[in-house]
Formats: structure tokens, C-alpha cells, sequence
């Protein structure tokens, strides 16, 4: 897979332009993302990169030049910080949620093969932008139907619950007033 994709921030001002690349068993999603805030314009960029079934092996995201974090997994839920310091507080967490993008969805779509109705309940090692802020928390994605080429997932994370909806490649092409694909 070898893709293009830029998302408008509807949620705040912005917009995202993402590179997928693969390469034999493993792929790299390559981004940056531009948006304000209530209080300041900000820039983001982040890479990841994913082993065949979509496992993060290592995520790394940079924030207005000045801040950064990088994480490492083996892809079963176990995190190593840029140190080499085992991240207990992560364990189980086999995906990543970036605040600032939707190309998150794409990780826990794309690693299961889904059934009409099923429902399943992740764990995801949270990373907060603008503050780089790191945390496990619960979601679930429920696959409720498709329409042509597009999958729709009812997405969940504490008491917030929207409807997705996502292409061929399970990359999202509709996060309602939130992120809108335009190419």
C-alpha cells in the first residue's frame, strides 16, 4: 500500500497530509499536521512504523520543532520508551491514538478481520497533542455496516461515542465534526 491522504481538521482549524509506504513485511505512515487552537497555531509530525498486520513497532511524534516523544513496541503490548526504559504503565496496549490525527483508527480496523455487529474493546497508548502527555486508555469499535467500498464502525472511548467511517483501505474518510477526507 502506497498512499497519499490529506484530512481537514473540522474540529479546529487545519489540515493533514499523511504518506504511506510499504516495504516487504513492514509499512511507514509519515505525516504532518498543521492546526490552531484556542491559543496558538501549532505543527505536528509524527512517524510510524507498523509490521505487516498493522502492529506499531515504533511511533515517533515531534511537536513545534521543540518537543518529542519516541516509543518502541514488539507489536504484543510492550512498550520501551527512547531510553530503553520498560513502560509497565502501557502494558497490553498493542495500538496508538494520536490526538491530532484519524489515521489512528486505522490501526486496530485494520489488524482485525471484521464481521457485521462485531464489537471488540482495545487498549490504546494515548498520546496527547499538543502536550505529548502519554496514557492507556479503553476503546472499542463496533463494525456496523458498509455501503459500497466504505465500512462505518461505531467508535468509543470512555463516555464519547461516534460513528466512523472508513475506505477500502480502512483509512477514514468521515469522522463526523471532527476529520474530513479530501483526498
Amino acid at each position: 500500500m502506497d498512499l497519499n491522504v490529506l484530512w481537514n481538521n473540522d474540529e479546529q482549524y487545519g489540515c493533514e497530509f499523511l504518506q504511506i509506504r510499504s516495504h516487504h513485511d513492514q509499512m511507514l505512515a509519515e505525516s504532518e499536521v498543521i492546526y490552531l487552537d484556542k491559543e496558538d497555531a501549532h505543527h505536528a509530525s509524527y512517524k510510524v512504523e507498523l509490521d505487516a498486520h498493522w502492529r506499531t513497532r515504533k511511533v515517533s511524534v515531534v511537536v513545534d520543532h521543540t518537543s518529542s516523544i519516541t516509543l518502541h513496541s514488539d507489536g504484543e503490548g510492550n512498550w520501551i520508551d527512547a531510553n530503553g526504559g520498560v513502560m509497565e504503565e502501557l502494558t497490553g496496549a498493542i495500538d496508538i491514538d494520536i490526538s491530532a490525527t484519524p489515521f489512528s483508527n486505522s490501526l486496530p480496523i485494520n489488524r482485525l478481520n471484521w464481521n457485521i455487529n462485531q464489537l471488540e474493546d482495545f487498549y490504546m497508548v494515548y498520546i496527547s497533542v499538543p502536550s505529548l502527555e502519554i496514557k492507556k486508555v479503553p476503546q472499542s469499535y463496533q463494525y456496523v455496516r458498509s455501503e459500497g467500498e466504505y465500512r462505518y464502525f461505531k467508535y468509543r472511548c470512555y463516555d464519547y461515542e461516534t460513528i466512523i467511517c472508513v475506505d477500502s483501505n480502512g483509512l477514514v474518510v468521515d469522522y463526523p465534526d471532527t476529520f474530513s477526507r479530501r483526498l
